[in-house]
């Protein structure tokens, strides 16, 4: 038995995520989260950034813009989180764990809602951002990614042969598990 390690993102997806729905928490409105999503992805020139501040304006008139005396905070991967400190309000875009963090080092907690919205995302084979302002998680970006056409098939055909394919991924489990199994590893 013969193994194939592929990575899930450029080869079994496109690894083009675009973001395709802003998902209001704690009583919010999807324009509250929409807004403060661009805002902390004004500086984040990934695809997922771009598609953010895209949709922000397409859905919501949200028109990307300068801020004078705003402090961009990059997306590293230590931090696995992008955002904005302006006028008051430090907002923050990324991985349910760091935002987390975050939010309970400001004194704050994940609502209830955000776990079965979160949970929802990954389950599709989205990528779910939690975005939060200090203390107060305002939603989620639910980034779309997509299985490339007849890779389901092309797996196949290796495991008639005798290959064994894993996918290997750092994005979240859930996600991987839809992933995985639309694809057919």
């Amino acid at each position: 038995l013969f193994r194939s390690l592929l990575d899930k993102t450029g080869t079994i997806t496109f690894g083009n995520r675009m973001a395709s729905e802003f998902l209001p928490v704690g009583g919010l409105d999807a324009r509250s989260v929409a807004e403060a999503a661009q805002l902390s992805s004004l500086a984040d020139e990934t695809p997922e950034g771009r598609s953010i501040v895209a949709l922000a304006d397409e859905e919501f008139g949200c028109k990307p813009r300068e801020l004078p005396g705003a402090t961009m905070v990059t997306f590293t991967a230590q931090t696995r989180m992008s955002g904005i400190d302006w006028e008051g309000r430090s907002i923050r875009k990324g991985s349910v764990e760091a935002v987390r963090g975050w939010v309970e080092g400001h004194g704050g907690q994940l609502p209830d809602d955000l776990v079965g919205i979160v949970e929802g995302i990954a389950r599709t084979g989205g990528t779910p951002l939690v975005v939060a302002d200090g203390a107060r998680t305002l939603g989620v970006i639910h980034l779309k990614d997509t299985v490339k056409p007849g890779i389901a098939e092309r797996l196949a055909e290796m495991r008639r042969f005798g290959i064994h394919s894993v996918m290997v991924t750092g994005d979240n489990p859930l996600t991987a598990a839809a992933i995985a199994e639309e694809a057919g590893v």
